[in-house]
């Protein structure tokens, strides 16, 4: 029977996930997921996949607080309503919107742990972002509220790959068991809990994969990037892995769920 086994939130974009056993998942993904993203000065985002250390981040947030934690530097907790009221634009891939500002001593703990000035910012309360082709609003995510990936389909790929691979190399929302590997690449439309999901598009994967998580540094042999270009090559080139979904109401889902295949 397939079942979901994990939930992964990610309060600020590129840094560690969140473990759950339970979730409410609202339009715009997991409640409190991605709702940070640390940027440059001028508004230009970074992400692990220039920035890798910033997986060595650990933030929580419940909607009032963020808290942020690193095994190197001093740990940082902050209110929201100290932040300051100011917006930035800003940008994630195609989309142009604006985001609030935090606050400059969270920019600063953030400059240090990089190296080189930085800001981070906050959606608020709801997302400006609007992506049309979606028709919904999404948070800081490359452009998907939620990333399922299945069991199955990571234990494949170890079995083709020389080390082990873990599930937070691939940042999934939702992990999957009880199924074939890649079988979530045929679903439509499935049923978890309360909710319902439109399986809306593959993952394309870039170099980010190959950040080892605990360390916060890129594999220098380049996997598993390498081996799922192998075999998981699709569309103008792009390796592809774990499905994008979109969520078509609001609900709450826990670890042990049912996942029901509607098409």
């Amino acid at each position: 029977m397939p079942t979901l086994t994990a939930i992964h939130r990610y309060p600020v974009k590129s840094t560690a996930g969140h473990p759950l056993t339970h979730a409410r998942i609202e339009e715009e993904g997991l409640v409190h997921d991605r709702r940070f993203m640390v940027v440059k000065p001028d508004g230009t985002f970074i992400t692990a996949r220039t920035h890798p250390q910033l997986q060595r981040v650990r933030a929580q947030f419940d909607g009032r607080r963020l808290t942020l934690t690193h095994a190197i530097f001093p740990p940082f907790d902050v209110a929201c309503d100290e932040f300051v009221d100011a917006s930035l634009a800003t940008r994630v891939w195609g989309d142009d919107f604006t985001a609030r500002a935090t606050h400059p001593s969270v920019d600063a703990w953030f400059s240090e742990m990089l190296g080189e000035p930085a800001r981070l910012l906050w959606l608020g309360e709801r997302s400006p972002r609007y992506r049309e082709p979606l028709g919904v609003r999404v948070n800081f995510a490359d452009g998907f509220p939620l990333l399922l990936i299945s069991q199955a389909s990571l234990d494949d790929l170890n079995r083709r790959t020389d080390g082990t691979h873990v599930m937070a190399q691939f940042r999934p929302n939702l992990v999957v068991d009880g199924v074939e590997a890649y079988a979530e690449d045929t679903w439509k439309r499935v049923r978890i809990g309360e909710l319902t999901f439109r399986v809306d598009a593959p993952c394309a994967r870039c170099a980010m994969v190959t950040v080892d998580p605990a360390r916060g540094e890129k594999r220098r042999d380049k996997e598993p990037l390498k081996t799922l270009a192998g075999y998981r090559r699709g569309e103008a080139g792009k390796v592809y892995f774990g499905q994008n979904l979109v969520a078509e109401n609001g609900g709450e889902i826990a670890v042990g769920d049912t996942l029901e295949i509607l098409e």
